[in-house]
């Protein structure tokens, strides 16, 4: 018995009027099979420890299989051990002992052929010259799809561990999505290798074991799969936090007799009201694993010594009647604890689990914690979605199986939102892998979402356009904030408005990956239509000024694309399209633009007639006017931004002609007076300038907001708005905003040192 399933055969009587099943033996022509497939193995194969392993999985398999199907089982058990025959594992043994040792996990549940073999094979892709065609023709697609599925990525770079390590999640769950038998692969896998950790150097252990805790056991709690859970937990707590989990060992050993009696107790007393009332049961004393103890201690600040709920019992039972019939002689015989029930029975985790959970004050005056439950659902319980494969009648039926696993699909959809591993694996993180609260819709039907989620998580989970015009909640009947931490049993209203909005607040509200991923998603499609539009005003901007112009009548932009990607270059832009885009936020003039035309092949090709450099046009249209000059490339500085109402000077460069720059900025200052010229602004235009703001603030909720309504208010537009904590209570903001002139840009500053906990706004 390995030690991370030591904690489970603790309190192990069994008081019933019923018997589990038992299993058969094998015939004699099925050990000559079993015999015949160890003789055509390789010869340095044929050791003890993998005869042994080979003989377990056969017994094991021969309950549940036709002879045909561990026929199949014996070729891959052939195929496997000529591919691996000269490799060994760290323990020493060779290498087929892991596969044969992993296929045996999954035959516990009674899986089906066709896994089996694809676990008999998992590693003949990635660690021998066996190839997915090869796999294919022997033993069929499934088979193959299954072992490609588990097999790592190859040769391909990756910035760090981790985006390895989501990039080969990633791939799973795609598998996942059409046959998840091979998360099933996966988990027993990590099962054998977390047994025979030992022999690997710490660090190794340490990331291993940390990877399983964070990834796989969630992953099989997700699935329901609580057997591997629980031994994937204590197998990895062992590495991690040796110290305590040998301390909790040995405390939980030193209470063990005197908790024994007390389920003896409780055990007789039970049985005896079953069987006056006729109900046949199986009872049996269940202990916590070490590591559900530790995460409680830590969870409730307790001692070992303050861990009542070390006591448990556990009722399987014929029917759900008899379930219900079961909790009230629990009841009768002693008094339950106000708001200890549970009903997974009428309302089911997410993961297919179902059980009666009661609490009661037991026979020692200590709390005594009951489960009652069916053999179907305590299947289920045990062995998750791999259950399904145990009923060769399929007593879980396909459509409901599909059901069960929508969250995988979910996590596929945030995987199309999410380019980067690093964000993947964050969402499969936050979504999947973390524990669950059950909440209610108003129709009463069972929402499940990570702990810590909000009305917002809640509402981006019932669809993503309810999430995106949600203006408010109710839980439980009152108006909460949206940050408002869900519990279980909440009843969430969410309120909507065909005006409503998502805020960038809201990314530091939600904890889900789907919301994340959807406020994100509505963010980058509000920056693409804003694109789009500043790019047609630009575009509009120019012709408009193109107009003006006698020699370009007739100028088409399209067919012009060489020349204004060669002008947009002289900018410092790649193509037209960024050069219309920064026309259209104001950070380019249009004339500015056509000065440049005017200099290039398309004017000549226009029959310009006049001299190179020189504008057919009055100083006085101009947006910035030069002294004793014209036609000269003029652009507005980027450091200091100017708009119209600023006090400028001009600063000629070598390369783009006169750079406008407010008379304080600092790199003005810095500059020769040699270089400098005087300019003044021009006739007013329709354009809109490019300008940036900091503020300071004491920290609050709907700060931003009112930021951001100040600014419309007073008929400016957002380009960019970053926000960020200095410290424990001060914020930062830094935008770019577009305004006609300094008089608007002063009327917005004065909005914003109106809001409250405003400390500063200054030009950026």
């Amino acid at each position: 018995m390995n030690e991370g399933s030591e904690s489970r055969m603790m309190y192990g009587y069994q008081w019933s009027g019923m018997q589990s099943p038992s299993s058969q033996g094998m015939d004699k022509a099925l050990r000559i099979l079993r015999d015949s497939f160890m003789g055509r193995i390789p010869e340095e194969s044929r050791t003890t420890a993998v005869s042994l392993a080979w003989q377990e999985l056969w017994s094991k398999a021969a309950k549940y299989l036709d002879k045909n199907e561990l026929k199949l089982l014996g070729e891959a058990f052939v195929y496997a051990a000529n591919k691996h025959k000269n490799q060994k594992r760290a323990t020493g043994e060779p290498y087929v002992v892991h596969v044969l040792s992993v296929a045996g996990i999954l035959s516990d549940v009674n899986i089906d052929v066709e896994t089996l073999v694809a676990a008999l094979l998992h590693d003949v892709i990635e660690d021998t010259d066996s190839t997915f065609e090869e796999v294919k023709a022997k033993f069929g697609t499934n088979v193959a799809v299954l072992v490609d599925g588990v097999t790592k990525l190859g040769n391909i770079d990756f910035k760090t561990v981790e985006d390895y390590q989501a990039e080969n999640l990633r791939k799973m769950f795609l598998v996942m999505a059409k046959d998840i038998r091979v998360v099933l692969i996966k988990l027993a896998d990590r099962l054998h290798n977390m047994r025979t950790i030992q022999v690997l150097r710490r660090e190794k252990q340490l990331r291993i074991a940390r990877e399983t805790l964070e990834i796989y056991a969630p992953l099989a709690h997700r699935l329901g799969i609580y057997h591997m859970k629980r031994e994937l937990e204590d197998l990895a707590f062992k590495v991690l936090e040796p110290d305590m989990y040998y301390e909790i060992r040995r405390r939980v050993r030193k209470k063990l007799p005197e908790r024994e009696a007390i389920i003896k107790e409780a055990i007789d007393a039970l049985s005896k009201k079953l069987d006056e009332g006729g109900i046949r049961a199986f009872i049996t004393g269940r202990a916590k694993h070490f590591y559900s103890i530790y995460e409680k201690m830590k969870r409730k600040n307790l001692t070992i010594e303050q861990m009542y709920d070390l006591l448990a019992l556990r009722v399987i039972t014929n029917s759900v009647v008899d379930c219900y019939q079961v909790l009230g002689i629990v009841h009768t015989i002693w008094k339950p604890i106000p708001g200890q029930f549970d009903d997974y029975i009428a309302n089911p985790k997410s993961n297919m689990y179902q059980s009666l959970h009661t609490t009661v004050v037991g026979p020692s005056g200590e709390p005594l914690e009951v489960q009652i439950r069916t053999w179907d659902m305590h299947w289920i319980a045990e062995y998750g979605i791999a259950a399904h494969w145990r009923y060769k009648e399929g007593q879980i039926k396909p459509d409901d199986l599909d059901t069960k696993l929508t969250w995988i699909r979910q996590v596929l959809e945030t995987q199309l939102d999410s380019s980067e591993p690093s964000e993947f694996l964050e969402n499969l993180k936050a979504d999947v892998l973390s524990t669950e609260v059950f909440v209610f819709t108003p129709k009463g039907d069972v929402i499940s979402l990570p702990k810590g989620a909000t009305p917002l998580d809640f509402a981006y989970n019932i669809h993503t356009e309810i999430g995106n015009k949600c203006v408010g909640a109710m839980v439980n009947g009152r108006i909460v904030p949206l940050s408002y931490e869900l519990k279980n049993g909440d009843i969430i209203r969410i309120l909507t408005s065909p005006q409503g909005h998502p805020s960038r607040d809201w990314l530091s509200i939600v904890n889900t990956g789907r919301a994340r991923s959807k406020i994100r998603a509505y963010f980058r499609a509000m920056e693409q239509t804003e694109k789009k539009e500043r790019l047609e005003r630009g575009r509009d901007l120019l012709l408009s000024e193109i107009s003006k112009h006698e020699e370009f009548k007739g100028l088409d932009l399209e067919s012009s694309s060489s020349t204004l990607n060669k002008v947009a270059r002289d900018f410092g832009l790649s193509n037209k399209e960024e050069l219309f885009v920064a026309i259209g936020e104001g950070g380019i003039s249009p004339s500015s633009v056509v000065s440049k035309l005017i200099d290039s092949e398309l004017a000549r090709s226009k029959g310009a007639t006049k001299a190179m450099g020189q504008p057919k046009t009055k100083e006085t249209d101009s947006e910035i006017l030069v002294e004793g000059a014209g036609g000269v490339m003029v652009s507005l500085a980027h450091c200091c931004c100017p708009v119209p109402g600023d006090q400028i000077v001009g600063y000629v460069t070598t390369t783009r002609g006169i750079t406008v720059h407010r008379s304080d900025c600092p790199n003005l200052l810095r500059t020769s007076d040699g270089r400098r010229v005087e300019v003044s602004w021009g006739q007013k235009t329709k354009a809109f300038y490019s300008t940036r703001l900091r503020l300071e603030a004491v920290d609050r909720p709907g700060l931003f907001a009112d930021v951001t309504q100040a600014i419309n208010a007073a008929e400016g537009s957002i380009l960019s708005i970053s926000a960020h904590v200095v410290d424990k209570n001060r914020a930062r903001m830094n935008m770019e905003i577009l305004v006609k002139d300094v008089e608007q840009l002063y009327r917005i500053m004065a909005r914003i040192n109106s809001i409250e906990g405003v400390l500063m706004v200054v030009r950026g």
